[in-house]
């Protein structure tokens, strides 16, 4: 069965993050998904629109919230990884000085804010893995070259 006039939220959203935000975070949460996988878009891969121009207006007009609660709860999504603001070229703003007297933010669902916490977790003990690794070869060639440097200086 087909779903007409309804929005894909993505269960993770529901599942983890829900109870972790504040309304006006998930507000604008819930703004970005309707205003993208809300959206068919038949030459987009999934089939939904995965990006869109969202202006402060907009946030304000749809949520009822003011304009600094929405600037807040931005900063606080966007450091979740739940979602990601580019500016004309495709550049990720991260910082909110960065998002500043831009005339267009698009926005759109980090790839994170699809994993649950236990997917984002065994990410980070990867990377975590991989560092550490990394430290211990680092430091093993950095030995190996004191020796090589004392042995031909002999």
């Amino acid at each position: 069965m087909r779903l007409l006039n309804t929005t894909p939220v993505p269960n993770a959203i529901l599942d983890v993050y829900m109870k972790k935000l504040g309304s006006v975070e998930l507000k604008i949460l819930l703004v970005v998904v309707r205003q993208t996988l809300g959206w068919v878009d038949r030459r987009s891969i999934n089939g939904r629109k995965e990006i869109d121009w969202i202006s402060g207006s907009q946030l304000q007009q749809k949520t009822g919230c003011s304009k600094r609660a929405i600037t807040e709860a931005i900063d606080r999504l966007v450091k979740m990884k739940l979602i990601e603001i580019l500016d004309d070229y495709g550049i990720s703003l991260t910082a909110s000085s960065w998002r500043q007297g831009k005339p267009r933010l698009y926005y759109r669902l980090h790839k994170e804010a699809y994993k649950s916490t236990e997917d984002r977790s065994n990410t980070l003990s990867t990377s975590a893995i991989i560092a550490e690794d990394f430290s211990k070869n680092y430091q093993s060639l950095l030995q190996k070259m004191r020796i090589t440097k004392e042995t031909l200086q002999k």
